[in-house]
């Protein structure tokens, strides 16, 4: 019954947009061909749902999926943004004939400026159509640095310049190209870091999809080792398997496993003492805790559970909604909080002066860092993708954090 309305808001969202735009196609050449074309399109679109709905509880590598709602996406948010300006006609048109209702000047909204809304329209779909495709081509795959230097208040001068690369979100079920994740691997160890921390989400639901990748994450180097945290896709809810079932319990400990595998000590509600030389910092790792309907695995009272507070403590955790949500009020010192899970939405703009993507109107705090009373929290990028299989304008990312004592 569910895909029955699915499929019923999608085919009127898809009969709303084409009789927007009919009267712009039937002034072209060749009309009828762009017509079948648009129809074609469409019934391409409704298949692939299908399959993905009979296929998604049975597939372990989700390439096929990934292509599939990849496309479904861009085709959906293409026409849904595209309506806009329809719609904007349509609100227009009611004021003209309420307008005649009441015999006011029905001269005041021309048909000319109806007509160019419809053309709106359809340009608005077709750029964001094209940027969405080039982001597949071009932004999938093209990582990125991201340089920050971070200040902590009781960081120790011995360890000014200490270097942590910060990754998440790698989704290797989506992921589908070694040879890409091989640079990854170049592009950390060129940076002689200190410290490598992934953030979770290393799958999209089951532990097979890694199986191809672990000789080469077991490459990342670290002078004071690899630690790891779990994320929501870590711990295989979304293909509704029972948590007290047999198939989720191995799924979930093969998943264990592999992070062992890779060289990564993963980090289970638990601290550790990071030394170096004669100084110290607290690393702890939490489960996954995410506001709203995300699982809540994580347990701050028990990670934090015998810390020392004289010494700074960076806290890994996956969901930045961890930090606004249990860690900036709680009673802890946590200096520095590194979350992954917004991916940027994979869309948006960062340049000088400038940082926008719709993730800022989900989570507050959704790449970079951020400050609020006396702790801080960073918030990387992502790596890998999940749904669509792009990036536009955020890409991948690799942090590179510089920490450093207060002068």
């Amino acid at each position: 019954m569910k895909l029955f309305f699915f499929f019923l808001f999608f085919f009127l969202l898809d009969l709303y947009f084409y009789f927007g735009i009919s009267p712009i196609l039937s002034g072209l050449k060749g009309e009828a061909f762009y017509k079948i074309l648009y129809w074609i399109s469409c019934v391409f679109i409704y298949l692939g749902i299908v399959y993905f709905a009979v296929n998604v509880h049975q597939e372990r590598h989700f390439t096929v999926h990934i292509i599939l709602s990849s496309l479904f996406f861009i085709f959906f948010i293409s026409k849904l943004v595209g309506c806009f300006p329809l719609i904007l006609d349509d609100i227009l048109r009611l004021f003209r004939f309420i307008s005649k209702l009441f015999q006011v000047n029905n001269e005041t909204y021309g048909v000319q400026r109806l007509e160019f809304l419809r053309k709106s329209a359809l340009l608005v779909s077709g750029v964001l159509f094209s940027t969405l495709l080039i982001g597949i081509k071009w932004g999938r795959y093209n990582f990125k640095k991201n340089y920050q230097d971070i200040v902590i208040n009781n960081w120790s001068k011995l360890l000014d310049n200490y270097k942590i690369i910060h990754i998440s979100d790698l989704h290797l079920g989506s992921f589908n190209n070694v040879k890409e994740l091989e640079i990854v691997v170049e592009m950390i160890n060129e940076e002689n870091p200190d410290l490598v921390v992934f953030t979770g989400d290393l799958v999209n639901n089951y532990y097979h999809e890694a199986l191809p990748y672990v000789e080469t994450l077991k490459k990342i180097k670290a002078k004071d080792g690899k630690y790891s945290v779990l994320g929501n896709h870590d711990y295989c809810d979304y293909v509704m398997l029972k948590r007290s079932s047999k198939e989720w319990k191995d799924n979930f400990n093969n998943l264990l496993k592999l992070q062992k595998e890779m060289g990564f000590e993963l980090l289970l509600n638990e601290p550790r003492i990071i030394k170096k030389g004669n100084s110290h910092f607290n690393l702890v790792g939490v489960e996954n805790w995410g506001a709203g309907n995300f699982n809540k695995d994580g347990d701050l009272d028990l990670a934090m559970n015998n810390v020392v507070d004289d010494v700074p403590t960076i806290l890994l955790s996956h969901d930045p909604s961890h930090w606004t949500e249990q860690v900036l009020d709680s009673k802890y010192k946590i200096d520095l909080q590194l979350s992954g899970h917004t991916h940027g939405m994979q869309f948006g703009v960062e340049l000088p002066g400038i940082k926008w993507s719709p993730a800022k109107y989900r989570y507050k705090y959704w790449a970079g860092l951020y400050r609020k009373k006396d702790k801080q929290i960073y918030v990387n990028r992502g790596l890998g993708h999940l749904g669509y299989a792009g990036r536009v304008g955020i890409m991948p990312d690799i942090s590179i954090l510089n920490i450093k004592s207060k002068s």
